[in-house]
């Protein structure tokens, strides 16, 4: 793997994500990394979950639709190396920057969730993560592009029924998405919506401290 966010520097974007609650870096993955993490997607069962007519959250002003594949896995679990390589050392690097940072303090990811979005039909509508995420959390985009909008609510607790779309960004191999979660700067989540990929498919790799590993669909 390489050494990650060149020119930025992590400092930047740690310090983007805890003001702003979110930042798209380019280029945080080179081929080689994302050729390995596909490599590794394609050994794993990813499962469909139909989230369209089972919705999340149904009949809610925070009900939030979503069609694609996924899997679910521990850090340090055996089908998954290349992620949990990933893992430690993004934990080693944003440790490193403690200084600044001391909230961030034991930050690990402990869930590895692979997706796979299909042109043109997989997407999830405007949503915020699960509050039980802790700290931070990284999306990679590993193949294909799509586009990814970020809202804020007109209303608190969000309606998210009631948007404006303040910022999109175009996501492309190699791309990484930092978030805020519960536990760094203000905690408050960021209201993002997935579009499906421009063509073909779209495969992303979720990083997540979480107590609890989400189950398969």
């Amino acid at each position: 793997m390489q050494e990650p966010f060149g020119e930025m520097g992590l400092t930047t974007i740690l310090t983007h994500t805890r003001d702003r609650g979110y930042l798209f870096v380019p280029g945080a993955l080179d081929a080689t990394a994302c050729a390995r993490l596909e490599g590794e997607i394609a050994r794993l069962a990813l499962v469909f979950g139909d989230h369209v007519a089972h919705p999340i959250n149904p009949g809610t002003p925070q009900e939030v639709r979503q069609w694609h594949e996924r899997a679910y896995y521990p850090i340090d679990h055996p089908e998954v190396p290349v992620g949990t390589s990933l893992c430690h050392g993004l934990a080693k690097d944003v440790a490193s920057c403690l200084p600044a940072f001391p909230e961030l303090a034991g930050w690990l990811p402990t869930e590895i969730g692979y997706q796979r979005y299909r042109a043109p039909n997989d997407w999830i509508s405007p949503h915020r993560d699960r509050r039980s995420d802790q700290l931070l959390s990284v999306t990679y985009t590993v193949k294909g592009s799509a586009w990814v909008k970020v809202y804020v609510s007109e209303v608190e607790p969000p309606d998210y029924r009631r948007l404006t779309q303040i910022d999109e960004h175009l996501t492309l191999p190699g791309t990484a998405m930092f978030l805020r979660a519960p536990g760094f700067g203000s905690g408050v989540q960021v209201i993002h919506e997935v579009l499906p990929p421009l063509q073909g498919e779209r495969l992303i790799l979720n990083l997540r401290m979480r107590k609890s590993i989400l189950p398969a669909p």
